[in-house]
């Protein structure tokens, strides 16, 4: 592809990734009367019932005691039991690969991306220029080849952008995973990708530390408690924190972590 075509897509995937932005906030917004996709399918079935019965780890307790710190600073509820809800040990954790991230990054991108129903052309020259059909998983495959995807199908795959700001994080692109009370910057995480080849993209990568990923996926286990908690209880979000961003910065940390061996299409978010 040459230069001037990539411009040329670049501006237009821009330009619908900044749309993109506001369509999440709203359906935000629409759906904050309804049960949590995290609680329906079975993470949290009951807020008030410890998820595990274990003896923390001095690197799990004390990830833990800094994020009740932060979800103190923000007026959230924390989990009472002191032997239950814990990111994994960090002795148990191997990380996924740079390159799966990167891999996952450019995926995820392409979900929003075809949720947002550009022109053929558009996805055609994306999908080809970052070799997107072999990174999809199965049920993004079958997504993206679609010819009538379902209303709540293009939903998923829209917020799906919120996992690809956690990849683009992961990999040293964001330098900070900010507060979960506004979506993310689309057009300014996709600009990442699509403003450079998807070579010099993976090698300019710089995967972060165990240690910092395991800190983000403790403190969005609490987030994430805390809106279940709220959804139960028919109450307010606490802290402003939006449940669908929780949910999808959760999926992604779990997948990067290896929570269970889990697959992409197959992640958990029970812990």
């Amino acid at each position: 592809m040459n230069r001037a075509k990539i411009v040329v897509i670049a501006g237009a995937v821009a330009m619908i990734a900044a749309c993109g932005q506001n369509q999440r906030t709203i359906k935000e917004k629409d759906n904050a009367d309804t049960t949590s996709v995290a609680a329906s399918n079975g993470a949290f079935p009951s807020a008030s019932v410890p998820v595990e019965d274990i003896d923390p780890t001095p690197d799990q307790q004390a990830r833990r005691t800094a994020s009740e710190k932060i979800c103190a600073a923000h007026g959230i509820p924390v989990y009472k039991n002191p032997r239950a809800l814990f990111a994994m040990p960090e002795k148990e954790v191997s990380l996924r690969s740079k390159d799966e991230v990167v891999d996952r990054a450019i995926a995820l991108c392409f979900m929003e991306l075809k949720s947002e129903q550009p022109a053929k052309e558009v996805l055609d020259e994306f999908s080809r220029h970052y070799r997107v059909m072999e990174k999809l998983s199965d049920k993004e495959t079958i997504f993206v080849t679609s010819q009538s995807p379902t209303s709540q199908e293009m939903m998923d795959a829209n917020w799906r952008a919120e996992g690809a700001h956690v990849m683009l994080w992961a990999l040293g692109y964001i330098d900070s995973l900010s507060y979960p009370s506004t979506p993310c910057n689309v057009a300014e995480d996709v600009h990442h990708i699509i403003s450079t080849s998807e070579a010099d993209f993976r090698n300019k990568a710089k995967l972060r530390s165990k240690k910092e990923i395991l800190d983000q996926a403790d403190l969005i286990l609490r987030y994430e408690w805390a809106c279940v908690d709220a959804r139960l209880s028919n109450a307010p979000m606490p802290g402003d924190l939006i449940s669908d961003v929780v949910m999808e910065r959760h999926y992604a940390l779990n997948w990067l972590i290896r929570y269970l061996n889990q697959d992409w299409d197959n992640v958990s978010t029970d812990s």
